[in-house]
């Protein structure tokens, strides 16, 4: 296998982790699980849980999107000088 297809390759399966985690953050985000709707011990838990994974979610896809970009620019550049 080439390198170009080892690369391409590489970036589909990196493309496709991507789309998957931002559906699972989408599932999640809309998920009735962390309610704040009472107020004994485990909603307060699970209100906290939400608003802190939330928060590291967004955090999480905002890195992988830029390193998604830092890895197509490499990429790019790679194709544009092989050939």
């Amino acid at each position: 296998m080439s390198t170009i297809s080892t690369v391409h390759l590489t970036l589909t399966i990196l493309c496709q982790r991507l789309n998957t985690l931002g559906d699972i953050h989408d599932v999640l985000r809309g998920s009735t699980i962390a309610e704040e709707r009472g107020k004994d011990v485990d909603s307060k838990f699970w209100a906290a849980y939400k608003k802190v994974s939330n928060e590291y979610d967004d955090d999480f896809l905002e890195r992988a999107n830029d390193d998604m970009g830092i890895i197509l620019t490499f990429v790019r550049s790679f194709l544009c000088l092989s050939m």
